[in-house]
């Protein structure tokens, strides 16, 4: 019997072992051919290119001619690594991505800011829910669905690298600048969600950026236009802040982007942006969170770093602290010429130079830029407009709307023999929402039918009221009229049944002192008409609300 199993077990052992050893050589030979491009390319390059390649700088495929011979001037002048695309059409983008690739020695690296999809940025594509919205969301394996097909739309692009995960813990309902950008305002759904979105575009091929390091939730300063403080403890920090950092988001992304923030525990010194710290860029990021990826800079136009230090002087302050990639000068050129004097001087020295530019070849390499093709522009428009996408975006609203109860019995399902009252507050369209409604009996009741009092709605069972606001951007406002909080004060005295269905963050709550007697709440998170349709099936037992609040709400149980 041994030397049966022994006859039959050899020639299997030697050929695991065979295979085992293919794909160690195979390793090695990515590994030697990889480190082979990233000498050869470094070598190949001036002092002055090389420092180029740190930069990352940014344009609209809708800028007018004029700026766009601008700034193919300037890539063609100072060779940047890197070009970020904001505000355009598709089409356009795809076309510049080809040509200015063909103006630089070194290809670079493609980038956009599209933390809900490229439509964040671009006309003509679906949008993909906020990430509030999809916080709400309970199952993970739906937002990988979703980071896959957004990574699959920037691909299709030619972009390369996006700027998200959000991994900022969104706990100041104040927020002025992250709110629906945040996943929520738990540290673990947060930092699961992140993860679950990046996994999703890095199997697309799209290299992933989280932000903002160490934490942008708890803050009511917009660093785009001063420098917030976060005046924590180092506890305080770990236990919120930096927790996604210490999960295995940390190695689930190729970049980390750094905050504009004054965070004084960590830097010791109070009024220095966190991204221009060596103690917390370099000593918290690098070396005590063991982060190996690409480290970039928020914006360095943006006042949280550029009023600390001129022009030139902030990117060799942030380079210096450990980061690798400095996005957006405010003059490419001259900070170009500060860190070429740097080197010269020693300020700057070849090693620390020759450490970021070769990370960034590496990625470089990684995403296939050793091997360039251009965008294939025909069938475009129709392959990001794939019916799968807007599937997916169908589905993620309705995994996301949440109906909660205020008593101790389940949410109210409605009865198409209920006499249901329908009032929209609110600047944006209720329209698919009332029809929806209308379509099972409701009636529509004017706000302005009830200037003279609400009387009117006491013959009905319920009354559902819609709180419509706008989502032609993550900041636009949410929060209730004082005329629509006493509107609603009343309609909740009366002896129906009030609902209240929201379609914008939820922290629009708020506003009412007496949130805790409306008795039923639906939170549709945007105005979107998925949502808007979705809700009205939800009300009237047609199709369940699977999700939960993605943030904490006072008053609401």
């Amino acid at each position: 019997m041994f030397n049966t199993l022994k006859n039959n077990f050899n020639p299997l052992l030697l050929t695991l072992i065979f295979l085992s050893s293919l794909t160690a050589l195979a390793q090695q030979s990515r590994e030697e051919a990889r480190a082979q491009w990233v000498d050869s390319t470094y070598q190949s390059l001036t002092n002055v290119q090389k420092i180029g390649q740190l930069f990352v700088v940014m344009i609209q495929s809708k800028a007018p001619e004029k700026e766009l011979k601008e700034f193919e001037e300037e890539l063609k002048r100072h060779q940047p690594g890197g070009v970020i695309f904001s505000l355009g059409t598709p089409y356009k983008q795809a076309q510049l991505t080809n040509h200015y690739q063909s103006l630089s020695k070194v290809p670079l690296m493609i980038s956009m800011d599209a933390e809900w999809g490229v439509a964040m940025r671009l006309d003509s594509v679906p949008q993909y829910p906020w990430n509030m919205t999809l916080g709400a969301i309970q199952d993970l394996s739906l937002l990988k669905t979703i980071g896959s097909h957004m990574g699959m739309q920037a691909k299709r692009l030619g972009v390369h690298m996006n700027f998200a995960p959000v991994a900022d813990v969104n706990i100041n309902p104040n927020n002025p600048i992250i709110g629906n950008r945040s996943f929520g305002s738990d540290v673990r759904k947060v930092s699961a969600r992140a993860l679950a979105l990046s996994q999703g575009m890095n199997e697309a091929g799209i290299f992933t950026c989280a932000k903002h390091f160490p934490g942008h939730g708890d803050t009511s300063v917009d660093s785009h236009k001063a420098l917030p403080v976060l005046p924590f403890t180092r506890e305080r920090l770990d236990s919120i802040e930096l927790y996604p950092y210490k999960t295995p988001l940390l190695q689930g992304v190729q970049g980390i982007m750094v905050a504009h923030l004054d965070v004084p525990v960590l830097t010791g010194k109070p009024g220095l942006p966190v991204s221009l710290s060596h103690k917390v860029t370099t000593d918290l990021l690098q070396n005590e969170l063991k982060f190996k990826g690409l480290v970039f800079t928020d914006a360095l136009n943006m006042k949280g770093a550029s009023d600390f230090s001129p022009d030139g002087d902030v990117s060799l302050k942030a380079l210096l602290a450990g980061n690798d990639v400095l996005v957006i000068p405010n003059d490419l050129g001259l900070s170009i010429a500060h860190l070429s004097d740097a080197l010269k001087k020693g300020v700057l020295t070849e090693a620390r130079l020759a450490h970021s530019v070769k990370k960034i070849l590496g990625a470089k390499y990684d995403l296939g830029l050793d091997q360039y093709v251009p965008v294939q522009l025909n069938g475009l428009i129709k392959e990001l407009n794939q019916p799968i996408y807007k599937q997916t975006i169908k589905k993620a609203y309705a995994q996301a709307a949440t109906y909660v109860s205020q008593t101790d019995t389940a949410p109210i399902v409605l009865k198409s023999s209920d006499k249901v009252a329908f009032v929209a507050l609110g600047e944006a369209s209720p329209a698919v929402f009332r029809e929806a409604l209308q379509s099972f009996g409701a009636q529509a009741v004017a706000v302005s039918d009830l200037k003279n009092g609400v009387q009117a709605l006491k013959e009905f069972d319920y009354v559902v009221v819609g709180h419509h606001r706008s989502m032609e951007t993550a900041y636009k406002a949410h929060r209730l009229s004082p005329e629509e909080v006493s509107l609603l004060k009343d309609i909740n005295a009366l002896s129906n049944t009030t609902i209240l269905a929201v379609f914008t963050k939820p922290y629009a709550v708020l506003d009412l002192p007496f949130i805790e007697e409306i008795p039923q709440l639906f939170f549709g998170y945007q105005n979107a008409f998925q949502m808007q349709q979705y809700a009205a099936q939800v009300l009237y037992g047609q199709k369940l609300a699977k999700g939960v609040l993605p943030v904490s709400l006072k008053g609401i149980k």
